[in-house]
């Protein structure tokens, strides 16, 4: 849903002012503008009886943390760049993504949340520590508490899960049933949690979880019968699974050309939300010989080199999803602290048709590189047809 930008600052500072107020995010960078911060996060705590907003501001290096009163005008902040902005309070999940014509896309959906005002930036998850599948996945220990070395897959989960939510509550509705594909799921950590959370809120919840390990199939079938839920699991290459109706594809660090496999099926299989977190990748590092100028200033660095292509390929992989009918954005769905594997690419399909400029900086980019995506070359035919790209 659009709506004028100025309309939808407003909602999120009236948001972070109410009395259900849980938290609130600002990420991303808006085009031309460069925000003072990565990242700001907004909660409400108790210091000596008395409500007060904490602001902590992340650079990229350290946290900063600053404590405000509850009439403190947060509307430069909101203006100051950020690309995408949430307000949570205990019901709702309100959030913006900025395009890059200044317009508010807005996406409501409901949430129960419970407000916490410990002043020790403890987060209100969506699915609580002391939660049975966690227990079976023997991520917690007796009394409810996630295991120490656990902690980075727990929080990884959480905050996919909080990407995630509002994503299918802003698309997918008007339906009673959720189908769920986990391509690469290992031992489905996120697979029985994206199940958990949504069963309450769709009369059923079909999952498939693959993995080609042999291993992982069996121990997540014995979880599922831990936790007496209808969740089935392939032992198979993302690549062979079968073809199905799904409403949400997902991959977590599926390594290499692997997410490749996985956007390449679930755009086969038409899937309404694609939301994948590419691992390693090596595929284009090993086809980039010379850079174009003046980029070798940056590639005859190996480290830099590395990053650079990696950042190369994503956006690759973003671009060939748009020119495919989705809209795309690239995020941070993790603190750097907890995973260095810390982007997600998120694509809703919308079926709008190809612009010519989308086109032509996806060929220069290929041309100036002497590059071919493996993605290319896996929707190949659709890119043709929908583009008129070859990807051979």
């Amino acid at each position: 849903m659009k709506i004028e930008l100025a309309q939808g600052i407003n909602e999120i500072a009236k948001r972070i002012k109410q009395d259900d107020f849980v938290r609130a995010v600002l990420s991303g960078r808006r085009r031309n503008m460069q925000p003072g911060f990565e990242r700001v996060d907004i909660k409400p705590v108790m210091i000596k009886d008395e409500i007060k907003l904490q602001v902590m501001s992340n650079d990229g290096r350290q946290v900063s943390t600053k404590n405000v009163e509850l009439d403190f005008d947060f509307t430069i902040m909101l203006n100051s760049g950020f690309a995408n902005l949430q307000a949570d309070t205990t019901s709702e999940s309100y959030s913006i993504r900025i395009s890059k014509k200044d317009e508010a896309l807005v996406a409501i959906g409901k949430v129960k949340l419970e407000r916490e005002l410990n002043h020790d930036r403890i987060k209100q998850r969506l699915l609580a520590e002391n939660n049975p599948i966690f227990k079976a996945l023997d991520m917690s220990d007796l009394l409810g508490r996630i295991k120490p070395s656990k902690m980075d897959k727990y929080k990884q989960v959480e905050e996919f899960l909080r990407l995630l939510v509002p994503t299918i509550e802003g698309e997918i509705k008007d339906q009673d049933s959720l189908s769920v594909v986990d391509l690469g799921c290992g031992h489905a950590y996120l697979t029985f949690a994206v199940q958990e959370y949504f069963k309450s809120k769709y009369k059923t919840v079909s999952v498939l979880g693959v993995d080609e390990r042999l291993d992982s199939k069996e121990h997540n079938e014995r979880v599922a019968e831990k936790l007496k839920v209808n969740a089935k699991f392939l032992a198979a290459k993302i690549a062979d699974t079968p073809a199905q109706k799904v409403d949400i594809a997902i991959a977590l660090h599926a390594c290499d050309t692997a997410t490749d496999d996985a956007i390449a099926w679930a755009v086969s299989n038409e899937a309404k939300v694609i939301m994948v977190a590419p691992c390693c990748m090596h595929e284009l590092q090993t086809q980039v010989k010379e850079a174009p100028e003046p980029w070798a200033m940056l590639t005859k660095y190996g480290l830099v080199k590395e990053r650079l292509v990696d950042l190369i390929t994503d956006s690759l992989r973003a671009q060939i999803l748009k020119l495919l009918g989705y809209r795309v954005d690239i995020i941070e769905f993790i603190g750097g602290e907890h995973t260095a594997r810390n982007i997600m690419i998120r694509a809703v399909k919308t079926g709008a048709s190809v612009k010519a400029i989308d086109k032509e900086r996806y060929e220069q980019m290929i041309k100036q590189w002497n590059v071919r995506p493996y993605l290319s070359k896996l929707l190949s035919e659709k890119l043709k047809a929908a583009a008129g790209i070859s990807g051979s």
